[in-house]
């Protein structure tokens, strides 16, 4: 009777691991789908010429402090592969540098809030994904991103000249990466944060397994 009786419950455990995982799936997808609508909203204005705030990391950073730093990456992957199949305008070679620069921001977060305990937590993980992010971007923008736009735009000159119209002390590639973007990537950062961390809060329960 007692083996029935343990069979049972190891059956209804292994149901529920089953029902957790395709609700983890499920989830993964939705926040994959509504990160790529948010990749399409473009604001009316566009910093150095080029550069747009947006907020398509903001589910994968719900991913990573729900599910880990995997699952936001698997977020990050299906968003830029949908859009690299389906709205690209670089042959998918931004849509690379975007996976890159955004799983080296979720990376730390979702790995750091999992092993992180007491008051440090929320600021060691998202500091740490801050720098990812910041470091990401300054060595992705150096080699892929602005030479691309480079060749899409007409040339460095181009590019250069209009980031200048908005930081004068802009003058060549280095400029462009270190007194222009990354200021940028840090105010976007901080506010991803933000947004990122208030979203996970208000949905944690729902959310979790």
């Amino acid at each position: 009777m007692n083996n029935v009786a343990t069979h049972s419950n190891e059956k209804k455990e292994a149901a529920r691991g089953s029902m957790f995982t395709t609700k983890r799936m499920v989830t993964l997808a939705m926040l994959s789908a509504l990160a790529y609508v948010l990749m399409l909203i473009h604001l009316p204005f566009k910093y150095l010429g080029f550069l747009e705030l947006e907020f398509s990391d903001v589910p994968a950073v719900v991913a990573s402090l729900v599910y880990g730093p995997v699952s936001g990456v698997v977020v990050e992957l299906i968003k830029n592969a949908i859009k690299a199949v389906t709205a690209t305008t670089t042959g998918g070679v931004g849509e690379l540098a975007n996976f890159l620069i955004s799983a080296c921001y979720v990376i730390p977060i979702g790995f750091l809030f999992q092993r992180l305990k007491g008051k440090t937590r929320v600021f060691g993980s998202f500091a740490a994904g801050m720098a990812g992010f910041i470091a990401a971007g300054i060595a992705v923008n150096y080699f892929i991103t602005v030479p691309l736009y480079a060749n899409l735009f007409g040339g460095m000159e181009i590019v250069v000249g209009v980031a200048a119209a908005t930081v004068p002390a802009i003058k060549d590639l280095a400029t462009i990466v270190i007194l222009g973007i990354t200021p940028f990537n840090i105010v976007k950062g901080l506010l991803m944060s933000f947004v990122g961390y208030m979203v996970y809060k208000l949905f944690r329960k729902s959310l979790s397994e």
